[in-house]
């Protein structure tokens, strides 16, 4: 008598255990939106998520008041995050960002 066929063996001619990659899961960074965002991501050495998390909070930030000319509230906000400050502070000077609202300018552009 012949043995099980291979289709007999999954669960009615499904994969048993289909690619699962393709769904994200709650943690799942949402990845840079435009090429420029690529490069923010690349040169800062931080993710998305995290690109808009300072975003977020430099924008909050220069709405309660006007910049000082220094990168006083993206330090404070690394020094949140855990975010080494010597990289971001070289990366923000290496896209033109010599200030807080300059650092905005950098990360919400398109």
């Amino acid at each position: 008598m012949p043995g099980p066929t291979v289709a007999a063996m999954t669960t009615h001619g499904r994969d048993p255990d289909p690619d699962r990659s393709s769904a994200p899961g709650p943690s799942a960074d949402p990845g840079p939106a435009s090429a420029w965002q690529r490069v923010v991501c690349v040169v800062l050495g931080m993710c998305a998520g995290h690109v808009e998390a300072l975003r977020t909070r430099l924008a909050a930030c220069l709405a309660l008041r006007s910049c000082d000319g220094s990168l006083r509230e993206a330090r404070r906000w690394a020094r949140a995050h855990r975010v080494p400050w010597d990289p971001l502070e070289g990366g923000l000077h290496a896209l033109g960002a010599r200030c807080d609202c300059e650092a905005l300018e950098v990360v919400e552009r398109e």
